[in-house]
């Protein structure tokens, strides 16, 4: 199969590239239903129209909560192609969470679902609604009758009304620098900040993974990564049409996973190494037929050397291992599929990818010597705009010479592989979710029977990492259980901590603050001693 060499456009033009020349091909496979390429671009066109007959202006927000189905895609398309600023929300957020970004991205217009999985958005959402004056209007995929808003059928019905007169217009007097999308992440203090996302940050993005990737139309990618994540909406939606490829997207369920690759034949998968060990673990994953599986992509974590080698012999498949960040749109390293030893898979997260500049540094932002441990910086398109409404902690990642200082640890070999080392933040990832310890620890110390807590990342064969919380609570009168729930009610599920120790005192400096040294030198004895 040979790499894409053509030059990715620009993600409004996309899928009418792709609908003149493979109008009747598939582009989206989701559960029972397909989409071809001229399916999809008239419902995206319609969309737009929608968006625009509400009274959408160019670089206005339009806010998404939704799950992880066509009309996600269909959406973020639309509001872009309109001239908008997709604004992604996490769907596995509490309400508290949810209101935060809301009120910090101040979207005119949100497409939501009123429930997914056992998330009663609509419930969750009603009050903050009806009390956000700057949201002009909410348009819902499903009905309820908690606040005004427009049904999907409705919003149709309005792109119905317009012709693509003005839809071109817009189209054509776009600017690639302005920002398109914004992808809410994390940064030390655990407080969520919008990475703005330009159309050339993507259109680079593409162009260099597609010059290095063994990729092209003929390819089926399955996509289970959630449409909030930069990996589902940038490589995946996105990616797949800029390839003019099939694109098979739902959320990640291990059974219907192996049922996809076998009866889909998909070629490429992307994910993480928990996505891959929990295939595997998968009773009668044996009895599948992944034949046409010919690489996975992982990214987003550790992945451990035995699950890498379980994917060549349990699923016949090669590995690329990727590294990057929200805020360099999404990747920056890889290995290369074909070339790279099994050192390189097993142990680097590869070279930097054409066009982009990746450097080792001090805390003077020095370069280090070769094989010296220091922070990854990046410069190059692929680097992002900057934060949303947050111009200083921009400017404390983003220098006036382009450089993005990522705060990951990594040493660079001879020949310019990288070698991760850690973090400099606490930051854990679990299985490809960023959970920030002291974001958790705020919610915990929330508990009337808690004094103080540390939450701390640990090894996991299956999620990477997963967290640990040590609670001070004199007299022990709260159970790990208890705590458990507490956070589940105001955090996504993945921030909840696997494991909780309850004591009577942590160990404390002279000011009162835990000794975080002290619990991680604790559980490496306890890793010793396994």
């Amino acid at each position: 199969m040979a790499m894409c060499e053509e030059e990715v456009s620009l993600m409004w033009d996309l899928l009418d590239e792709a609908a003149a020349e493979y109008p009747d091909k598939t582009a989206i496979v989701h559960r029972d239903r397909r989409v071809n390429y001229a399916e999809y671009l008239e419902e995206v066109n319609l969309l737009a129209r929608g968006l625009m007959g509400l009274g959408l202006e160019p670089g206005e927000r339009v806010g998404m909560l939704m799950p992880t189905v066509p009309e996600h895609a269909f959406a973020l398309h639309a509001a872009i192609k309109a001239g908008g600023e997709a604004v992604l929300l996490n769907s596995r957020l509490q309400a508290e969470e949810l209101e935060f970004l809301l009120d910090d991205a101040k979207p005119a217009f949100l497409l939501m679902s009123p429930a997914f999985r056992d998330s009663d958005f609509a419930a969750m959402l009603a009050g903050p609604i009806r009390n956000r004056p700057f949201i002009r209007e909410v348009v819902t995929l499903g009905d309820t009758d908690l606040f005004p808003h427009l049904t999907w059928e409705e919003l149709r019905e309005r792109g119905r009304a317009l012709d693509d007169e003005e839809l071109r217009r817009r189209q054509e007097a776009d600017d690639e620098e302005r920002s398109i999308i914004v992808i809410y992440t994390s940064g030390t203090t655990g407080v969520p900040k919008g990475a703005m996302i330009s159309a050339r940050n993507i259109k680079f993005n593409l162009d260099t993974w597609y010059k290095r990737l063994d990729v092209d139309e003929n390819d089926v990618v399955g996509v289970f990564f959630p449409l909030f994540h930069s990996a589902g909406t940038i490589g995946g939606v996105s990616g797949c049409a800029a390839l003019k490829a099939t694109m098979v997207l739902d959320d990640f369920s291990p059974a219907e996973v192996l049922r996809y690759i076998q009866e889909e034949g998909i070629t490429v998968l992307g994910g993480v190494a928990a996505m891959a060990a929990i295939l595997m673990l998968t009773p009668g994953f044996e009895d599948y037929d992944l034949s046409s599986l010919r690489f996975l992509f992982m990214g987003a974590g550790p992945c451990p050397p035995e699950i890498l080698r379980d994917v060549k012999e349990k699923m016949g498949a090669e590995t690329v291992i990727g590294y990057g960040l929200t805020e360099s749109t999404m990747g920056n390293v890889t290995t290369t599929m074909l070339d790279d030893s099994e050192e390189h898979k097993l142990h680097t997260i590869g070279l930097p990818l054409p066009g982009i500049e990746v450097r080792v540094v001090d805390e003077k932002h020095r370069e280090v010597p070769r094989g010296e441990i220091g922070e990854i910086a990046i410069r190059g398109d692929t680097v992002f705009k900057g934060y949303l409404n947050r111009s200083e902690e921009t400017a404390r990642v983003l220098d006036g010479e382009g450089w993005l200082y990522t705060g990951d640890l990594a040493s660079m070999d001879a020949d310019g592989y990288l070698r991760m080392a850690g973090r400099s933040k606490e930051m854990y990832i679990r299985g490809g979710e960023n959970v920030y310890p002291c974001e958790v620890e705020e919610v915990i110390t929330r508990h009337p029977q808690v004094m103080l807590a540390a939450v701390i990342g640990i090894p996991h064969a299956v999620y990477g990492e997963v967290g640990r919380a040590y609670v001070m609570s004199p007299g022990g009168g709260v159970t790990p259980e208890e705590i458990q729930a507490w956070v589940a009610e105001y955090l996504a599920d993945y921030k909840v901590p696997e494991e909780v120790v309850i004591r009577d005192m942590l160990p404390l400096t002279p000011v009162g603050k835990v000794l975080k040294k002290d619990l991680e030198e604790e559980i490496l004895r306890e890793r010793k001693e396994q």
